[in-house]
């Protein structure tokens, strides 16, 4: 049975979905155009579209009804998309006792159960296909949340006029010369009214964020969807890699294309339709196995019990939503034969995939029900080729007797057939956008050549079943953790003269281990991890990490031109610290202050010549310490260690010659160690600050109350109580730079050179000015009490106390 309606990863709150904030749906949506602008492959004619991804061997047509007259009903112009949609399902859904047009789906226009439609972050697709099951759990649904996504087969997006289309196709008939030059989307530049282009680039940018909410709530291998633009229509099919979208075709003047592909849409198996074939509806008991499993990992690892632990338990169990998983494990070298391990349980993901392109990874508690035991499973779509997989490098560490690492369980490719699967260890599932690459009929983008990076279907099982670093208790628990990883990164260049090359908050976890107080830091993600050569240079080149981490050598060098250092880790890591501290950490920062800090420090950006440099905001703190200088924490050991950080990697005047070449890891590991031991740090100084986003904002989706954000662990505030789905959202991890996937924090595909620092500063204080102080004002009674389940766990947990 395919699982439908899938959880979605909770914010720190524990109270709604993370991610999607319907107040910064423009912004969002015009990074998803900004990434499709690198993945998309058109425009593909339709009858190659067809054929390629609906191929049927035995087609039998008695069940179809007639062609004839299918779309006279539906208008070729209209005022609204009201008066196209609501025709357009009726025809679909038009069927006699033997004959259909899409049999066993049905046609909901969906929109008309959306509460606030004409808003960017709570509208929902015109109509959605339904399988007949689905459709009626739909309609019983509340209207405010967002199960259309977690149910739909499929969507069609209508608009009334032809004009919003935001891909422009070639001439009929154009050579192949005209098709290499051609621009496939809209050029803002050749617009004659910017705000059609706006608006088209607006539609194109919703219909990428529905399907990019359909695969975070679904267990998805690719998905097809249609886009209707007055007498027009295109055909999607989107994945991993990217998107393939078929030429317009007139469907009143050609029904049988649009037909023929609800046809064939219905005559495959669910697998070709996109669903995941590995995994399957737990039953009652599986989920009674997987609840109380939860309780007790959860209990053990926060210390809680009662309301709060309950509270908790849901970051990773929602009732009625269980599912069961199977991994494969990955055959010896040299040899063919793959066996299945035990099928695991789970639930609600600690992590969800919030945009399409890359790797698309989810995070869950597993409970192995053979074991008994709480693993980790990350199910993520790898690069291919690649070099090694994580859960070999995994393994080789844990021989090594790396420290302070995830151990490996089980790893492995995903089927696609399992059967043939087992035999012969093909028909995996892989992504087959870039198959079109090199086609005669793909255009450029941009006036560049699509380029797209093919993927594989993998999981890897640890046993780190921590919690994010983002859940720090105090200044004590911050630096012990960050400790803990530096010995990680130690240890593997040591003993394997490897480096990890993507240190972020997303990628360290908080592990409560027995007979130790203190959680312990858990270095997990090493896929970007690359071994060095004799000079200390990665063997792997390019720039990697997560944006916001990444050292300022990096930040400023192109990427055919970057190796990362050791070096490079142990500022990273600096910049981890420091972000942690920033956020979660009592400092004297107004909120206006630590808004402008933060995007200066961690989002800094500007458009280089072929590539994108950033670390402005650091460069300032290595030279002069702006902004660390006027921020003074409450912890003085926190402050302390910050400076003396600081001097270790860019000593200054007179410190010069005091720290020289002192930025080594023995160094920097001799001042740490003996740090913690000496100095008494808080245990509970955690204050969660937040980040304003009213220059965010999208002026035509106001919510009921000011919005604030989270950065990586947003949560909405609202009048009226709903859902945990409503707000409608896949995490976000923070998006990270490397070879396969080339990206930037860019918002927009018209990136605007950033003036000088002086001048951003201006510019933002002015965006915030006359902006009410409860939309930029410091974290809410109501956001402090959302975290009780924390609070009681610091309290259990003692006074503070040497490690």
């Amino acid at each position: 049975m395919d699982v439908y309606n899938v959880p979605m990863a909770l914010d720190l709150t524990l109270g709604h979905t993370d991610g999607l904030l319907p107040s910064l749906a423009m912004a969002r949506n015009r990074k998803h155009v900004h990434n499709a602008r690198h993945h998309t492959f058109g425009p593909m004619p339709t009858a190659t579209f067809i054929d390629t991804f609906f191929s049927l061997k035995d087609d039998k047509r008695g069940g179809l009804m007639t062609i004839k007259d299918a779309f006279n009903a539906v208008p070729r112009t209209a005022d609204t998309p009201a008066a196209i949609y609501k025709p357009l399902a009726a025809a679909l859904n038009k069927k006699s006792p033997r004959k259909s047009r899409c049999p066993g789906f049905e046609f909901d226009t969906s929109i008309e159960r959306s509460v606030r439609p004409s808003r960017l972050g709570y509208t929902k697709p015109h109509i959605c296909c339904f399988t007949a099951a689905n459709a009626k759990i739909v309609r019983q649904a509340d209207n405010r949340t967002r199960v259309e996504l977690g149910y739909a087969d499929l969507f069609i997006d209508v608009r009334h006029d032809p004009s919003l289309d935001f891909l422009v196709d070639p001439p009929a008939g154009a050579d192949r010369e005209t098709l290499t030059t051609h621009n496939f989307f809209r050029d803002h530049r050749a617009m004659d009214e910017d705000e059609l282009y706006d608006q088209a680039e607006r539609i194109f940018g919703l219909h990428i964020a529905f399907a990019a909410e359909i695969f975070a709530r679904q267990n998805r291998t690719c998905l097809f969807t249609v886009s209707v633009f007055g007498p027009l229509a295109r055909l999607y099919r989107w994945d991993r890699e990217g998107c393939v979208v078929t030429e317009a075709f007139d469907f009143h003047e050609n029904p049988g294309i649009l037909l023929e592909f609800f046809w064939r849409y219905s005559q495959v198996l669910s697998a070709e339709r996109g669903h995941d074939p590995t995994t399957t509806v737990g039953n009652r008991e599986a989920e009674a196995l997987f609840q109380e499993a939860i309780r007790a990992h959860v209990r053990a690892q926060l210390d809680v019990d009662g309301p709060e632990l309950d509270k908790a338990v849901g970051t990773h169990y929602q009732p009625g939503h269980v599912t069961v998983v199977r991994v494969y494990h990955e055959p010896a070298p040299g040899s063919t034969v793959i066996t299945t391990h035990s099928p695991l349980i789970i639930s609600r993901p600690v992590v969800s995939p919030l945009y399409l392109e890359g790797r698309g990874t989810r995070g869950y508690w597993a409970l192995d029900p053979q074991t008994g035991r709480v693993m980790f499973l990350k199910d993520t779509w790898r690069a291919f080729p690649a070099d090694e997989m994580e859960g070999d490098i995994l393994a080789h560490l844990n021989e090594c007797n790396v420290r302070n690492i995830p151990r490996r369980d089980v790893h492995g490719m995903v089927p696609d057939d399992e059967d043939v699967f087992l035999r012969t260890g093909t028909t995996q599932q892989y992504t087959h956008t870039g198959f079109s690459e090199g086609s005669k009929w793909v255009c450029r983008i941009d006036g560049k050549r699509i380029r797209t990076i093919g993927r594989r279907h993998y999981r890897l099982v640890t046993d780190a079943a921590g919690y994010s670093l983002k859940t720090l208790r105090g200044s004590e628990e911050l630096l012990h953790a960050a400790y803990d990883v530096f010995t990680a990164m130690r240890d593997a260049l040591e003993k394997d003269a490897r480096i990890h090359r993507d240190l972020s908050v997303g990628n360290i976890v908080l592990v409560k281990e027995p007979g130790r107080r203190i959680r312990r830091g858990y270095l997990i993600d090493w896929e970007s991890s690359a071994r060095i050569d004799s000079d200390g240079d990665a063997v792997r080149t390019g720039r990697a990490g997560t944006w916001e981490f990444m050292s300022i050598r990096l930040l400023t060098t192109s990427d055919e031109e970057s190796k990362h250092r050791f070096e490079d880790d142990m500022e990273a890591l600096f910049y981890v610290v420091l972000y942690c501290g920033l956020r979660y950490l009592s400092h004297d920062l107004s909120m206006l202050d630590f808004t402008i800090f933060f995007k200066e420090i961690f989002q800094y950006s500007v458009p280089g010549i072929g590539f994108t440099i950033g670390g402005g905001g650091k460069s300032s703190i290595a030279i002069n310490r702006t902004f660390t200088k006027t921020t003074h924490f409450r912890s003085a050991g926190f402050q302390e260690w910050l400076n003396t950080i600081m001097d270790y990697c860019w000593p200054r005047g007179e410190l010069k010659e005091k720290y020289k070449d002192m930025w080594t890891p023995v160094h920097v590991d001799t001042y740490w160690s003996e740090f913690l031991k000496t100095r008494e740090l808080e245990h509970d100084d955690r204050v969660v600050h937040t980040l304003s986003t009213w220059d965010l904002r999208d002026p035509n989706s106001p919510s009921t109350t000011p919005e604030v954000l989270h950065t990586g662990d947003s949560h909405e505030l609202r009048k009226h109580p709903v859902d945990d789905e409503d707000t409608g959202g896949p995490s976000e991890k923070k998006p990270r730079i490397d070879k396969d996937r080339q990206l930037t924090p860019t918002t927009r595909d018209r990136p605007i050179a950033t003036p000088r620092r002086s001048g951003r500063i201006r510019n933002i204080e002015l965006k915030f000015k006359g902006v009410p102080r409860s939309a930029v004002g410091a974290m809410s009674e109501s956001d402090e009490a959302s975290n009780s389940w924390l609070q009681a766990s610091k309290r259990r947990s003692g006074t503070r106390s040497r490690k």
